[in-house]
């Protein structure tokens, strides 16, 4: 858990806040929740709400661990080692806080707009 929270923390850009609350690790961008880690019973949870807001982000994870199993936005694994953690960088440094709050902003006024 460790592993993933401290690559995750490196690959977050300016203008989102950690925050530690009840059960999990999280990045927020103002009151929205951008990332979070959750330990489940047998299994770790990666919620990156990126990969919902902007779907088509997810085709590098995939191709870099195709039997990965992941949601729309969360991402379910057992080892840190199960996850492509480069690709979870690239994909984390590629959406600024500005960006993800307006793209959920978008969301909320017109739901079509994850496709857009």
């Amino acid at each position: 858990m460790e592993t993933v929270w401290e690559a995750v923390r490196q690959a977050m850009p300016a203008g989102y806040a950690e925050l530690t609350t009840p059960g999990m690790l999280q990045f927020v961008a103002g009151k929205d929740m951008a990332v979070a880690l959750a330990s489940k019973k047998n299994y770790l949870s990666l919620y990156v709400q990126a990969l919902y807001y902007f779907p088509e982000l997810g085709a590098a994870l995939k191709a870099a661990a195709p039997k990965l199993k992941m949601g729309k936005s969360c991402i379910n694994f057992t080892h840190a080692t199960e996850l492509p953690l480069p690709a979870l960088h690239a994909l984390l440094q590629h959406v600024p806080a500005d960006e993800f709050q307006a793209r959920v902003a978008a969301v909320r006024q017109d739901p079509s707009a994850t496709h857009q």
